[in-house]
């Protein structure tokens, strides 16, 4: 009896000869519940974004840089960097430990309302500004009210 070899199996058995593996494993997976969220202030202004600020298109770094000098509280240092976070209390915690901050922005990132409602605005996703103007003068009035301008 005359065993025929697939075409799989054949496949398999010659990128198994020159060293390529067909299949990978799986990574292990866990069930961390760390989050990253990423910060850039400037002055007294601080804002939370879903990506680096350098991950941003230059346009769209303008847009959050304007945003930021609207509230003529943006003269300072530039800072931006990565906050990993096991919780909104654990974010709450990094975020008192800024000093000085007047007001937090929170672009497009889905937070605890309950957790920055004094000096916090919650704004669409830079995105989202980039393309429709009216989500613009309504950040803008919220900015306005927060910091009584």
């Amino acid at each position: 009896m005359l065993f025929m070899l697939t075409p799989e199996i054949k496949t398999n058995l010659i990128l198994k000869e020159i060293g390529i593996k067909r299949y990978s494993l799986r990574t292990k997976t866990t069930n961390s519940s760390k989050k990253d969220l990423y910060f850039y202030q400037k002055g007294t202004i601080l804002s939370l974004l879903d990506k680096p600020f350098e991950n941003f298109v230059q346009e769209q770094q303008e847009l959050i840089k304007a945003i930021m000098a609207s509230t003529k509280h943006d003269k300072g240092d530039e800072k931006s960097d990565r906050i990993i976070i096991q919780s909104e209390n654990e974010l709450e915690e990094k975020i008192l430990s800024f000093s000085d901050i007047r007001l937090i922005i929170i672009f497009g990132i889905t937070l605890n309302s309950e957790l920055f409602f004094e000096n916090s605005v919650h704004a669409p996703s830079i995105n989202e500004l980039f393309l429709k103007k009216s989500l613009k003068k309504d950040l803008w009035l919220q900015i306005k009210s927060k910091l009584n301008l």
